[in-house]
């Protein structure tokens, strides 16, 4: 494990990066969004893009860990204990990924640390969201696997939808030369604003049926539910000619974005706008719960 200076922000912040590295895997991490910042799997390095600091302010969402509310909150309000939530909105008349309360814009904390292992920390007042909450994300390397672990509490009733944005390139060339396989049934349907509509369809029959591998088509922003009470167990598959990354998940539903170059975007997370569809899992966390969610990222050869 090594720690280093990555740079100053411009409001005078320093952000550090950490490297972790076993026989297999070597990944860096920015303090800046708890975000992962370049992975090497037996020597193929270039694996998630690799930023600069200024690259990094101006793509927040890029390795990030997202929340507390990931995706999207339509009407940038979301109801809590009779009253409405009102939040900034910065996607037209919605919220995306939580705004300027967003825990990619903080620095967090390196709790701990060693060769193979870091735990990034949170502490945080009220803000657009209530309750003091404190969260943790823990990442790991376990012979070709990247391990994540997330935990949040609150002292107050608040919502948290935490996950992880980061964009896989096996293929080297951005989000080109995958296939993607989906391990999901089902769908939710979105409007032009990507909002969910609230149904839950089968995606057979449908452009969004990834169960079988295929080639990945460009404009892809949709959320595949993953079902409750799963464990761990696969998501997502990504190939290309040499490399293949099997993504598994306890997380209720997997987010799929393929609409930028850095490559393919896979969010475990609960559903989309949770709080205005009644149908929905809930993602209300009160002070006697803990908000958990594990993903492995496994890498192979072909």
């Amino acid at each position: 494990m090594s720690t280093r200076d990555f740079g100053t922000l411009a409001d005078g912040r320093q952000v550090h990066e950490v490297t972790l590295s076993n026989e297999h895997l070597t990944a860096r991490f920015l303090t800046l969004g708890a975000r992962i910042n370049g992975l090497t799997f037996d020597g193929i390095d270039g694996l998630t893009p690799a930023l600069s600091l200024a690259e990094a302010e101006d793509a927040l969402f890029c390795g990030s860990i997202i929340g507390p509310v990931m995706n999207r909150l339509s009407g940038a309000r979301a109801p809590l204990d009779g009253a409405i939530l009102q939040f900034e909105a910065n996607e037209g008349p919605n919220l995306l990924h939580s705004g300027d309360a967003g825990f990619d814009r903080k620095v967090w904390d390196i709790a701990q640390a060693t060769e193979t292992e870091v735990t990034f920390t949170l502490d945080l007042p009220p803000d657009a969201f209530p309750g003091h909450r404190k969260v943790q994300v823990t990442y790991r390397l376990e012979n070709a696997d990247l391990i994540l672990e997330i935990t949040a509490t609150t002292d107050a009733p608040t919502l948290m939808n935490m996950g992880f944005h980061p964009f896989w390139t096996l293929s080297r060339q951005g989000r080109d030369g995958h296939d993607l396989q989906v391990h999901s049934d089902l769908v939710l349907p979105a409007d032009d604003a990507n909002i969910p509509t609230g149904e839950i369809v089968e995606v057979a029959g449908t452009p969004l049926d990834y169960r079988v591998a295929r080639p990945a088509e460009k404009g892809i922003d949709r959320c595949f539910v993953l079902g409750e009470k799963r464990g761990i167990s696969p998501c997502v598959t990504l190939r290309s000619d040499a490399l293949m990354l099997e993504i598994l998940t306890d997380a209720r539903a997997v987010h799929v974005f393929t609409g930028m170059d850095y490559g393919i975007a896979v969010e475990p997370e609960i559903h989309p706008d949770a709080p205005n569809n009644a149908g929905f899992p809930s993602i209300r966390l009160d002070p006697a719960d803990v908000f958990r969610q594990t993903t492995v990222h496994r890498f192979s050869r072909r």
